[in-house]
């Protein structure tokens, strides 16, 4: 997961507005190029550098305006030498591109740029001046059709879509204007256009340190396949903790600005959080019942894995094992605990790959007794729950999940072989 460090431009500043209101802003500097380049010393691997003033609608250059006849030469006042061609270009380009320009000549880390970004002519002045890919934002409502000619033109690994919403509605012209566009939709818009990865902002966060939009950012990834880059919100590196277990769900990264600015978030430690591999642990039950003497065992279809599993679910922040079991076997099965043989407890290790996302897995499993009542599935993944025997159990286990044969083969051996 990719850590973007911001950098937003008015004036030729570095700025941040709060909930994007041009009046409500705070100035960290005034040398932007200073500042990228103090991130990367942090460790930055890509720079997210945004045109506020392009945003808020201000004039972009066009290469138009750029590319004059050779035999035109632009004098500086008071001097009889003609400008070179670098110097013509600078002359010529607002501040902020100016500024685009200087940064990029500072680091050779990969730079994305947004901002008023329009017009073919935009995207392609930016790219020239030094950006590795562009986002774009109001012309994706406005004018989708732009946003497959810069796909065919460039390609989607350096055209990425912004979806700026407030309350689940995109935003547009500098977070100026609701649309009535939802997000989602808005989304799967953007997928059948060809784009793979969008930057999805809540304005209500942005700037206010008030956590990250966790929900929506993970929701957008997984229904629409799009990689998300989270922006908007992030306090400290409890939310870069909360994005790096969502990561499976197509969280390719996250914009960090007020917290790295301010020093809520350390930006080297979130770096590092970002580069260490996905994990998840669970903690669940093995449910079974006497019927005529014979152990019978409770399995849940999940839709998500395809496979029959015995009720399980992720652990909480500084939530132990046998509390998290107790909790999920509740919300997904409903049915009363007579016994929990906390004596039998098996501990699986394996990776598992969801979305092309490697996931060190750990699952322990607790032996529980469970009593009459009828099964409440308490889970929209999960569809069917089944009561069968060992040998059903084992079956259906290999064809699905062999993962777990363990914990079935540990929860046989101690019904077999009890211990106190």
């Amino acid at each position: 997961m990719i850590i973007y460090p911001a950098i937003d431009l008015r004036q030729g500043r570095c700025v941040r507005l709060r909930q994007g209101d041009p009046a409500a802003e705070t100035v960290f500097g005034q040398d932007p190029a200073a500042m990228a380049q103090h991130w990367v010393a942090q460790g930055a691997e890509w720079l997210h550098v945004v045109n506020l003033d392009g945003a808020l609608g201000a004039t972009q250059a066009q290469l138009s305006a750029l590319h004059r006849p050779n035999n035109i030469l632009i004098q500086h006042p008071g001097s009889q030498a003609p400008l070179t061609p670098a110097q013509e270009l600078d002359q010529a380009l607002p501040l902020n591109l100016r500024r685009l320009r200087e940064i990029r000549r500072a680091v050779s880390t990969p730079i994305q740029f947004g901002g008023g970004l329009r017009t073919i002519d935009d995207m392609q002045l930016a790219l020239e001046l030094g950006a590795d890919r562009v986002v774009l934002g109001t012309v994706a409502i406005e004018n989708p059709g732009l946003v497959a000619e810069a796909l065919l033109r460039w390609g989607a690994d350096r055209i990425v879509v912004g979806i700026d919403a407030r309350e689940g509605k995109v935003a547009t012209h500098g977070w100026q204007e609701t649309s009535g566009v939802d997000v989602i939709e808005l989304g799967h818009r953007m997928q059948a256009l060809g784009v793979t990865r969008v930057v999805y902002t809540d304005i209500s966060r942005d700037g206010m340190l008030s956590g990250v939009d966790l929900e929506m950012t993970a929701r957008l990834g997984d229904v629409t396949g799009l990689k998300v880059i989270a922006s908007g919100g992030v306090a400290g590196l409890p939310d870069i903790e909360a994005l790096k277990a969502h990561e499976h769900y197509n969280i390719d990264g996250v914009i960090v600005g007020q917290a790295i600015y301010t020093g809520a978030l350390d930006l080297a430690a979130a770096i590092r959080l970002g580069h260490q591999p996905l994990s998840r642990r669970s903690a669940g039950l093995i449910p079974f019942r006497w019927e005529e003497g014979r152990p019978e065992f409770l399995l849940l279809y999940n839709l998500f894995f395809e496979q029959w599993q015995f009720p399980r679910g992720g652990t909480h922040h500084n939530e132990g094992d046998l509390s998290c079991a107790r909790r999920e076997f509740s919300e997904e099965a409903g049915l009363p605990v007579r016994k929990i043989h906390d004596a039998c407890r098996a501990e699986l290790h394996y990776t598992a790959v969801i979305r092309g996302y490697d996931i060190e897995r750990t699952i322990v499993y607790y032996l529980a007794e469970i009593g009459p009542g009828e099964i409440h599935l308490g889970h929209e993944n999960h569809c069917e729950a089944r009561w069968v025997s060992a040998q059903e159990a084992w079956e259906l286990l290999t064809e699905t999940s062999p993962e777990q044969l363990p914990a079935l083969d540990a929860a046989l051996e101690f019904l077999n072989h009890p211990r106190v």
